[in-house]
This record gives structure tokens, C-alpha cells and sequence, in this order.
């Protein structure tokens, strides 16, 4: 059985005006959307639109074109999906366009929008109140404000900026409980949406109670008075619950 080719197209270039390093480039990231290294071979760069064509042995065609068909509806491997969005920053910094095809047939395996990618919302940086919450693992600084960095699980607070003499009460307080820290943070919009806090000014903490929930609810019990284990207390609430029931 004969080779399958694939035929990725980038409108803007012609062979002699493709530079040697960004054919690299372009190369590299097609090669890992495509997969099957072993398999798979650089045929050459064709005239008219640069014209990168590639032939996959007869033995991996079935699985590259699986693997495609999961990169043009998003259902692919994480390194080819990866590798397609690659493909689409380097185009779109070329101001081009690409598409991928089987062999020079007119039917698009994959298609790539390039500078047509609608272009994100910009947000200029806001400053903002706020709390962040975690365990403190570093503190330290040469300058007049200490730096602090909070672990929160797998996420770290970087860029805290404390002043001397708080660090100098939170630093007994290094590995131990979890703290919350309140103060004014900066905020930015990154590319893909998610906002990012780029530095965070403490002005105040406090330690937060780790006890079991079920310590805390002795602890509440045992205040005299407080009524909790009155058999009526929840009368009402349940009442409302009720009627919440019967209107739906």
C-alpha cells in the first residue's frame, strides 16, 4: 500500500520567501500534531502557496488520520491539540492562514484561522481588595517591604509584599497554620481569559481556625444559652422549606 500524504498550505509564503528557521518551526509543531514519528516523513516545501508536504507509512495512515479527525473537532491527544494551537500562534504572527488536506484534494482535514483568530478582549489592570488564603513557605527581602509567598494546595501566592514589621511576626509563623492575608492586589487579564494577580500588598492576616468542624460545633453547644438543641429552634426554616416545595 502506498504512503498517504497530507499537504499543510500557508498562503502568505512561497518556498523561496519561507525562512529556513521558521520552516523549522512550522515543521516541528506539524510533526507533533501529526504523531507517529517513525512513521511519518517530510517530503519537501511545493510552489504556489508554501505547500509543507508530508507522507505517513500505510501502517500508522489509519491512526494519524484518527488522530486528525480528533484535532479539527477538539478531541485529540493533548500533545496534538497543543501542537495545532502552536500552529495557529505561528500563523497568526506571520499574518497568514493554513490549512491541512489529504494529498492535493480540496477536502480540509484541519484548518487553521491564523490572523482571522478573533482577537481577545483587552482590559487595562485594576487594582482590587482582596483575601487570599494559604500556608506561609517564604519570607524574606533585602529592600524596605519583605516578599512572601503563600502555598494554597498546588497553587503558589507570589509577589506579596509585606511590610518589615509584619514579616517579622509572620516569619514564627513559616510552615505552620493556614493563614488568610487581606489586602490591595493588582489584577490583569491574560490572553486566554484567566486572570492574573501580579502583586498583592498585605495589610493585615489572621490565622485561621483548622479545627474539625465537629470540634467547632461542640465549642458552640457548650455556650450557655445559645438554644441550638431546642427542639423548635429550626421550626421555621423547615416551614419556609416546605412552602419553597409545594410553589415548584
Amino acid at each position: 500500500m502506498n504512503p498517504v500524504e497530507y499537504v499543510f498550505r500557508i498562503d502568505v509564503f512561497r518556498p523561496e520567501t519561507l525562512p529556513m528557521a521558521r520552516l523549522a518551526e512550522y515543521l516541528a509543531a506539524l510533526a507533533k500534531m501529526i504523531g507517529h514519528p517513525e512513521h511519518t516523513h517530510f517530503v519537501g516545501v511545493e510552489h504556489g502557496s508554501a505547500k509543507l508536504r508530508t507522507a505517513v507509512d500505510a501502517v500508522d495512515a489509519p491512526k494519524v488520520a484518527t488522530r486528525l479527525n480528533g484535532v479539527r473537532v477538539g478531541d485529540a491527544p493533548k500533545e496534538a491539540l497543543a501542537a495545532k494551537q502552536q500552529l495557529e500562534e505561528l500563523l497568526a504572527n506571520d499574518n497568514a492562514v493554513g490549512t491541512l488536506t489529504e494529498g492535493d484534494g480540496i477536502r480540509v482535514v484541519v484548518s487553521f484561522m491564523g490572523r482571522n483568530r478573533p482577537k481577545p478582549l483587552t482590559f487595562p489592570p485594576f487594582r482590587e481588595d482582596a483575601a487570599i488564603d494559604g500556608q506561609l513557605v517564604s519570607i524574606g527581602g533585602r529592600d524596605n517591604t519583605a516578599h512572601a509567598t503563600l502555598q494554597d494546595g498546588s497553587l503558589f501566592h507570589v509577589g506579596l509584599t509585606v511590610r518589615r514589621e509584619m514579616a517579622r511576626d509572620l516569619a514564627r509563623l513559616l510552615y505552620g497554620p493556614m493563614l488568610r492575608l487581606h489586602g490591595n492586589g493588582r489584577f490583569e487579564r491574560q490572553s486566554d481569559g484567566v486572570w492574573k494577580m501580579s502583586d498583592f500588598r498585605v495589610e493585615r492576616y489572621e490565622v485561621l481556625d483548622e479545627r474539625p468542624i465537629q470540634s467547632v460545633l461542640e465549642t458552640v453547644r457548650a455556650v450557655q444559652g445559645n438554644r441550638l438543641m431546642d427542639p423548635d429552634v429550626y421550626r421555621d426554616v423547615t416551614a419556609f422549606s416546605q412552602r419553597e416545595g409545594d410553589q415548584r
